[in-house]
Protein backbone atom coordinates (compact mmCIF):
# COMPACT_ATOMS: atom_id res chain seq x y z
CA UNK A 1 0.00 0.00 0.00
CA UNK A 2 1.21 3.24 -1.40
CA UNK A 3 2.20 6.10 1.54
CA UNK A 4 0.17 8.87 1.37
CA UNK A 5 1.66 12.35 1.66
CA UNK A 6 1.11 15.52 2.87
CA UNK A 7 1.67 16.94 -0.70
CA UNK A 8 -0.96 14.24 -1.56
CA UNK A 9 -3.43 15.50 0.60
CA UNK A 10 -3.08 19.15 -0.18
CA UNK A 11 -3.41 18.21 -3.83
CA UNK A 12 -6.97 16.80 -3.02
CA UNK A 13 -7.97 19.73 -1.69
CA UNK A 14 -9.98 21.81 -3.88
CA UNK A 15 -7.76 24.75 -5.36
CA UNK A 16 -10.12 27.82 -5.41
CA UNK A 17 -8.26 30.81 -7.36
CA UNK A 18 -9.73 34.52 -7.47
CA UNK A 19 -8.51 36.85 -9.58
CA UNK A 20 -9.23 40.88 -9.80
CA UNK A 21 -8.59 43.61 -8.35
CA UNK A 22 -8.43 45.71 -5.37
CA UNK A 23 -12.13 44.02 -4.54
CA UNK A 24 -10.53 40.66 -4.74
CA UNK A 25 -7.48 41.64 -3.18
CA UNK A 26 -8.77 43.03 0.07
CA UNK A 27 -10.57 39.75 1.32
CA UNK A 28 -9.37 36.61 2.65
CA UNK A 29 -10.56 34.03 0.82
CA UNK A 30 -8.36 31.44 2.65
CA UNK A 31 -9.53 31.84 5.69
CA UNK A 32 -13.23 32.22 4.68
CA UNK A 33 -13.21 28.81 2.95
CA UNK A 34 -10.62 26.59 5.15
CA UNK A 35 -12.04 23.39 3.62
CA UNK A 36 -9.79 24.89 0.35
CA UNK A 37 -6.84 26.06 -0.92
CA UNK A 38 -7.58 29.32 -2.31
CA UNK A 39 -4.95 31.76 -3.76
CA UNK A 40 -5.84 35.32 -3.97
CA UNK A 41 -4.74 37.38 -7.41
CA UNK A 42 -6.21 40.31 -6.48
CA UNK A 43 -4.27 43.40 -7.48
CA UNK A 44 -5.68 46.95 -6.18
CA UNK A 45 -6.30 49.41 -9.00
CA UNK A 46 -5.49 47.08 -11.81
CA UNK A 47 -7.64 47.19 -15.06
CA UNK A 48 -8.63 44.82 -17.41
CA UNK A 49 -5.90 45.85 -19.54
CA UNK A 50 -3.40 45.15 -16.79
CA UNK A 51 -4.82 42.24 -15.71
CA UNK A 52 -4.15 40.65 -19.52
CA UNK A 53 -0.48 42.33 -19.40
CA UNK A 54 -0.45 40.13 -15.86
CA UNK A 55 -1.39 36.48 -17.77
CA UNK A 56 1.69 35.01 -17.83
CA UNK A 57 2.42 35.73 -14.43
CA UNK A 58 -0.62 34.10 -13.30
CA UNK A 59 0.38 30.92 -15.67
CA UNK A 60 3.19 30.64 -14.09
CA UNK A 61 1.78 30.79 -10.26
CA UNK A 62 -1.37 29.01 -10.77
CA UNK A 63 -1.06 25.09 -10.52
CA UNK A 64 -4.05 22.48 -10.86
CA UNK A 65 -6.94 25.05 -10.25
CA UNK A 66 -10.55 23.45 -9.58
CA UNK A 67 -12.61 26.67 -9.74
CA UNK A 68 -11.27 30.07 -11.26
CA UNK A 69 -13.16 33.35 -10.18
CA UNK A 70 -12.65 36.40 -12.20
CA UNK A 71 -14.06 39.68 -11.54
CA UNK A 72 -11.97 42.59 -12.87
CA UNK A 73 -13.66 45.95 -15.13
CA UNK A 74 -14.07 48.16 -12.38
CA UNK A 75 -10.81 50.35 -12.78
CA UNK A 76 -12.11 50.76 -16.14
CA UNK A 77 -15.70 52.19 -15.15
CA UNK A 78 -14.39 54.57 -12.74
CA UNK A 79 -12.44 56.29 -15.69
CA UNK A 80 -15.03 56.51 -17.72
CA UNK A 81 -13.84 53.20 -19.94
CA UNK A 82 -16.49 50.87 -20.54
CA UNK A 83 -15.10 48.83 -23.62
CA UNK A 84 -13.56 45.82 -21.76
CA UNK A 85 -14.80 43.10 -23.80
CA UNK A 86 -11.75 42.64 -26.19
CA UNK A 87 -9.44 42.08 -23.69
CA UNK A 88 -11.66 40.97 -20.96
CA UNK A 89 -12.53 37.92 -24.02
CA UNK A 90 -8.81 36.89 -24.14
CA UNK A 91 -8.30 36.84 -20.46
CA UNK A 92 -11.20 34.47 -20.36
CA UNK A 93 -9.78 32.58 -23.55
CA UNK A 94 -6.66 31.99 -22.16
CA UNK A 95 -7.61 30.85 -18.75
CA UNK A 96 -10.00 28.46 -20.31
CA UNK A 97 -7.61 26.73 -22.87
CA UNK A 98 -4.89 26.94 -19.81
CA UNK A 99 -6.89 25.37 -17.09
CA UNK A 100 -9.13 22.97 -19.10
CA UNK A 101 -9.86 21.02 -15.78
CA UNK A 102 -11.00 23.95 -13.90
CA UNK A 103 -13.95 26.11 -13.92
CA UNK A 104 -13.86 29.45 -14.86
CA UNK A 105 -16.21 31.45 -13.13
CA UNK A 106 -17.09 35.24 -14.50
CA UNK A 107 -18.40 37.25 -12.17
CA UNK A 108 -20.15 40.04 -12.38
CA UNK A 109 -19.62 43.38 -12.12
CA UNK A 110 -20.79 45.05 -9.27
CA UNK A 111 -23.17 48.40 -8.52
CA UNK A 112 -21.06 51.31 -7.31
CA UNK A 113 -22.66 54.33 -5.70
CA UNK A 114 -20.43 57.51 -7.73
CA UNK A 115 -22.53 60.55 -9.08
CA UNK A 116 -20.93 60.37 -12.02
CA UNK A 117 -21.73 56.07 -13.08
CA UNK A 118 -24.77 54.85 -13.50
CA UNK A 119 -25.57 51.34 -12.82
CA UNK A 120 -27.14 50.66 -15.78
CA UNK A 121 -24.01 50.83 -17.42
CA UNK A 122 -22.67 48.65 -15.09
CA UNK A 123 -25.80 46.29 -15.58
CA UNK A 124 -25.38 46.37 -19.65
CA UNK A 125 -21.75 45.47 -19.17
CA UNK A 126 -22.17 42.26 -17.03
CA UNK A 127 -24.85 41.08 -20.22
CA UNK A 128 -21.71 41.53 -22.43
CA UNK A 129 -19.90 39.41 -19.42
CA UNK A 130 -22.34 36.69 -19.58
CA UNK A 131 -22.16 36.43 -23.40
CA UNK A 132 -18.57 36.54 -23.35
CA UNK A 133 -18.58 33.79 -20.88
CA UNK A 134 -20.76 31.63 -22.45
CA UNK A 135 -18.49 31.89 -25.91
CA UNK A 136 -15.38 31.12 -23.97
CA UNK A 137 -17.15 27.98 -22.11
CA UNK A 138 -16.98 29.54 -19.07
CA UNK A 139 -19.48 30.26 -16.41
CA UNK A 140 -21.20 33.18 -15.04
CA UNK A 141 -22.07 34.19 -11.98
CA UNK A 142 -24.58 36.93 -11.86
CA UNK A 143 -23.71 38.77 -7.97
CA UNK A 144 -24.51 42.31 -9.16
CA UNK A 145 -28.03 40.96 -8.22
CA UNK A 146 -27.05 40.13 -4.61
CA UNK A 147 -25.92 43.91 -4.20
CA UNK A 148 -28.72 45.96 -5.44
CA UNK A 149 -32.60 46.60 -4.33
CA UNK A 150 -35.86 46.03 -6.00
CA UNK A 151 -35.37 49.48 -7.23
CA UNK A 152 -32.13 48.75 -9.00
CA UNK A 153 -30.19 50.82 -6.37
CA UNK A 154 -27.04 49.65 -4.28
CA UNK A 155 -28.11 48.26 -1.17
CA UNK A 156 -27.47 49.88 2.23
CA UNK A 157 -24.44 48.56 4.29
CA UNK A 158 -23.01 46.55 1.39
CA UNK A 159 -20.71 48.87 -0.15
CA UNK A 160 -17.66 51.05 2.03
CA UNK A 161 -17.92 55.33 1.94
CA UNK A 162 -16.63 55.54 -1.00
CA UNK A 163 -19.02 53.99 -3.14
CA UNK A 164 -16.69 51.14 -4.60
CA UNK A 165 -15.05 48.75 -2.29
CA UNK A 166 -16.94 46.71 0.42
CA UNK A 167 -17.73 47.24 3.37
CA UNK A 168 -17.89 43.43 5.48
CA UNK A 169 -21.24 42.87 5.28
CA UNK A 170 -20.60 43.55 1.47
CA UNK A 171 -17.42 40.65 1.58
CA UNK A 172 -19.87 38.68 3.36
CA UNK A 173 -22.54 39.01 0.77
CA UNK A 174 -20.12 38.39 -1.81
CA UNK A 175 -18.63 35.04 -0.32
CA UNK A 176 -21.74 33.73 0.51
CA UNK A 177 -22.63 33.96 -3.49
CA UNK A 178 -19.48 32.09 -4.23
CA UNK A 179 -20.54 29.33 -1.18
CA UNK A 180 -23.62 28.93 -3.06
CA UNK A 181 -22.11 28.14 -5.94
CA UNK A 182 -19.58 26.03 -4.92
CA UNK A 183 -22.10 23.56 -3.05
CA UNK A 184 -24.50 23.60 -6.39
CA UNK A 185 -21.35 22.86 -8.71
Amino acid sequence: MAEVTFFDIINMIKHLVFIGDSLTEWYDWQDRFPAYRATNLGISGETVEELLDRRDYIRERVRDPSVIFLMTGINNILSERYDITVPYREIARNLTTWYKEARVVVQSLLPVDMPWISNDTIRTINRHLEDLAREQDAEYLDVYSYFVDENGKPRSGLLSDDGVHLSAKGYEVWATVVEKYLNTH
